[in-house]
This record gives C-alpha cells, structure tokens and sequence, in this order.
C-alpha cells in the first residue's frame, strides 16, 4: 500500500468527518448572554388540565387523581432569590420552580460580570427544574401551586442555608417546601414537610421534572451532546437521547438512578433518593421537552407530620472526577462520542497530568508527548518504511519510465525492488491506521472538558476557543507542509498537487478549532518531524 495515499486517504476521512461533525453539533448561542428579565414563570400548553402532567398516585391506593386547573400564563407572580457561593438561583412563588439558575465561577466572557446562565425562564430558551406533590383529591401542591415565602432574598453567610416555602390547604393541611444548599455546592435539596391536621390519611408521592427548550442548531461549531439522560442504578444503563429522538425514550421503573438535561460543559440533574423505587418518562408539547421522575409513594396519616425524602438537584458544570461524588453513573452526562472506550482514559490521564503540574497547556503537550511514547515503535516503523520509500524513489521512476506503458512488468519489478532493499510499503499503515481513533477520542474529549473554558496557556486566553491571532493554525499547517517534504513524492502528479494543498485546506479550518485542539495537533506534528527527520538521516548515512 503506497504510504501517500494512505495519508491522502486520511486527510479525507478526517476532512469528511469534521465537516459531518461539525453538521450534526448541537451548540447554544449565547442566548445566556442577554439580559435575563425577571418574569414569571412560562406556562406550556401542558399545564391546562391533562392527566399526565402531574404523576398519577398508585392504583391500588387510590383512584388516579384529578389535576388541578393550571392558572393563566398572563397571573403575575413573585420568586425569591438566593445567592451562594457558587449558585444564584430564582425560585418561583408558582410551584416552587427554579425558573432561573446562574453559575457564580463561570463569567459569559473573560473578565466579564455576567455570569453564566443555565436554567432560565426566558420565551423561547426555556430550561427549569420543576417539582411538586402528586395526591388524591388535589390535597397537596403541585408544581402549578401558589406558595408564600418569608423574603425574596437569601445570602448564604455559613455553610448551610435552608430557604423555606409555605403552602396553605383545606382541612388545615400545611406543605413547607424546604431548599437546602451548602457552601461549595453546585447540589440544592429539596424537601416537604407535610402537616396532616385532617382527619383523614393522605397518600401522596413527590416528583420532580426537567423542562426546556430544544438548544438552537444554528450555529454549528461544536459537536457536543445536548439532549435528555434517563439512568438506571440497578442496570448501570442510560437512555440518551438528543431533542429529535426524544420520543425514544421509554418509560422505566428503577430502583435509584436519575434525570439530566446536558449540554457542552454543563448540566441540571434530578437525583432522587437512591433507595427508592422510581418511575422515569418524558414527554413533549409546544417544543417543550420533559423529563419527570416520580418518587415512591407514602401515606401520611391524620394528625401527623411528615417529611419527605430529599430530591436532590445538581445545577452546574459536568467536571470529570467531580460530578461522579454527586451520584453514581453522573459521569455519562459527559460526551465522548461513540469512542468513549478510549476518551475516558485520556481524560483521565490528562486530569492527573494536570493535578501535578497545575497547567492544563502543559498537560495537553506531556499527554501528546506520552501518547507519542506509546506509538513510537509503530512510528518507527512507518517512518522507516517512508524514508526507503524516499531513497528509492530515483529508481522507481527510472522503472516507472522503462515500463510504464507494461503495467504488469511494471509491478512485477516494483516489487523485485522491494524485495531486494527489504522494504514494505504497506508497514506504515498500521500506525496511521492505528492513531486515527485516538486522535477522534482526543478531539471529542477535549471538546467536552470545561476545564478548559477560558483557560489561559501563553497568548491564548482560552484553550476551549479558537487561537485570536491564528498563530497555532498557521503553525500546524507549515509543520503539515514540513512532513509532507520529508515524505516520498507521490509518484501520480494529481496526487502530488492535492498533498500540497492540504496544509492550507487544513490550515483554514483550523482556523476556528478549540486552541487546546490546535496545540495538540502542532506539537504532535512536531515530534512527528523530529522522529522522521532522525530515521531519514540515519537511513541516507
């Protein structure tokens, strides 16, 4: 096999596949960035009586219950702030949704002070965390109900902060619905206290729901998942499924387990209790998409108080080796595309890399480095191969003008050549062959890293966006034009001009690559040049 059509033959697979990566990515706009106004909590077509927007109680308890009438979209309504450390979220006085989260550490731009938003009320960008209490008879609140709140704002000031919501029923049935959250967490818990002062039993469930918007495809720049995550515990088995195929996802019962929203770099995640039963569904209307999971249900008997099992709900950035501590199976809301088996370890291995050195441009140089190390007896082999095939090209195309119209004898001396000096042309195959999955691993790895947002290495300000000055790409593309003269001449003219060309289709491209990206092809190139550069000399003495 002739080594440059081989290299041909990956620079267009490669081509081929950024450009179908980059034509199925899903990213947001920077919708995030724009004034976010304080309204009341958007309302959809699902929130008029329906028999499947609140959980139904279990038939052998109860009848299924009547859900109340949703309140009109236009009803004003208040929300109570609090603002930790980490979080500052909105939660509305109707249903006690979470109609707006931000996210304290991650600025929209360097330097800025508006603060990523991930949660949100705003037409068209809809992404809220809504929970509520399924009973007989309407008794107990759902997510459509008018709770009371002391303030309208909390500052955390210890390390625990717990922000009530009071409810007021018939027959003297109180709900205060608890949010707790702690210093240092991206976790909000909550809870119900229900105070049965009737004179009857009340079977209730809680449930908790994920509703959003599909994310605008507009702008095709990077190829993350963004989409619904249904997990099963006892499975350790996912449902993933981006917006168009969300009527994919099947209805499940599972003990523990949970639900998640994801997208590039972060997530929102409903963790109930993981000792409990629980039912999982998704559903859509008027591009709405939703996931709800109903909690296992209880009874709360006449003259007492209960509290209910916390919901847990996570709202933040999908860090590897953290997300994990929140609950088992988080790290699948990570995006490491179809060649996970080999991303994982990469990211674990460059995690390491940079809890030791401190510096996450330096750790994609030493993994590219150690990567390299790995492959260096299959590089050898290949660039060995290259450089006989370099030395005997004189005498190639000598034979190529003896023979070339005896296409036959041509090939028959071909190979006596190749016999005689011991060389395979088809030896560098392997190692080209072999890189390719892990370079896409590598590729999608990086791209789902939030570490790497507004991270600064040299001149760059942020490894997760393009180079601002283009250096990395034009330096990729002059190491690619570099290889490419060490390499044989490609005996086919047609072909010669097409490899001459690929530094600068490559380069252009690059252009508008995550910089981490860019840094690790160029160094890549470079120990590349480095080694054949060495075996090139070695071979021509």
């Amino acid at each position: 096999m002739n080594n440059q059509k081989l290299f041909l033959g990956f620079a267009i697979f490669l081509t081929v596949f950024i450009l179908w990566d980059k034509w199925q990515i899903v990213q947001t706009k920077d919708a995030n960035g724009n004034t976010v106004y304080k309204t009341e909590t958007h309302l959809d077509a699902t929130t008029t009586a329906t028999k499947t927007d609140v959980p139904t109680m279990d038939i052998q308890q109860t009848a299924e219950i009547d859900l109340p009438t949703a309140p009109s979209v236009t009803q004003k309504g208040g929300f109570t702030t609090v603002t930790t450390d980490l979080l500052t979220v909105e939660i509305s006085h109707k249903g006690g949704t979470i109609q707006n989260a931000f996210l304290n550490d991650y600025p929209i731009k360097i330097g800025g002070e508006d603060k990523f938003q991930l949660l949100s009320d705003k037409a068209g960008q809809l992404f809220q965390a809504q929970s509520g209490l399924a009973s007989s008879n309407n008794l107990l609140p759902t997510h459509l109900s008018r709770f009371n709140s002391t303030n309208t704002h909390y500052q955390m000031h210890t390390d625990e902060l717990v922000v009530p919501l009071t409810w007021q029923g018939k027959d003297g049935i109180q709900v205060v619905k608890n949010y707790h959250f702690k210093k240092g967490s991206y976790v909000v818990g909550v809870d119900y206290q229900i105070s049965n002062h009737s004179s009857q039993a009340i079977p209730v469930k809680s449930y908790v729901r994920l509703s959003r918007n599909a994310i605008d495809k507009s702008n095709l720049m990077m190829p993350t998942f963004s989409g619904g995550i249904v997990y099963d515990k006892v499975a350790d088995s996912v449902q993933k499924n981006d917006f168009e195929d969300w009527g994919d996802f099947k209805p499940q019962q599972a003990e523990g387990g949970w639900i998640s929203m994801v997208q590039q770099y972060f997530m929102a995640a409903w963790i109930p209790d993981q000792t409990q039963v629980q039912h999982f569904s998704a559903s859509t209307s008027n591009q709405v998409y939703k996931l709800t999971n109903a909690n296992q249900q209880t009874n709360v008997a006449a003259g007492t108080t209960l509290t209910l099992d916390t919901n847990k709900l996570y709202i933040g950035p999908k860090t590897y080796g953290q997300i994990e501590k929140v609950a088992t199976g988080l790290h699948y809301t990570l995006d490491y595309g179809w060649l996970d088996i080999l991303a994982d370890p990469l990211s674990w291995s460059i995690h390491k890399i940079n809890d030791f050195i401190g510096s996450w441009g330096w750790s994609i140089i030493i993994i590219t480095l150690l990567l390299k190390l790995v492959f260096y007896p299959l590089s050898e082999k290949s660039y060995r191969s290259m450089a006989g095939m370099r030395k005997l090209a004189p005498r190639l195309a000598k034979l190529k003008e003896t023979y070339g119209d005896d296409k036959q004898k041509m090939g028959q001396k071909t190979m006596e050549l190749y016999k005689k000096e011991k060389i395979n042309p088809a030896s560098g195959c392997l190692p080209i062959m072999v890189q390719i999955p892990v370079f896409i691993a590598f590729y999608w790895m990086l791209l789902d890293t939030v570490e790497l947002r507004q991270t600064a290495f040299w001149w760059l300000s942020d490894l997760s966006a393009m180079d601002p000055y283009y250096i990395l790409p034009i330096v990729m593309g002059i190491s690619m034009f570099v290889q490419q003269k060490l390499n044989p001449p490609p005996p086919d003219p047609m072909q010669a001009k097409i490899m001459m060309a690929l530094p600068l289709v490559f380069t252009v491209m690059f252009l508008w690559f995550p910089s981490g990206l860019v840094l690790y092809w160029v160094f890549n190139n470079t120990l590349s040049i480095a080694q054949q550069w060495t075996i090139n000399k070695r071979m021509n003495g």
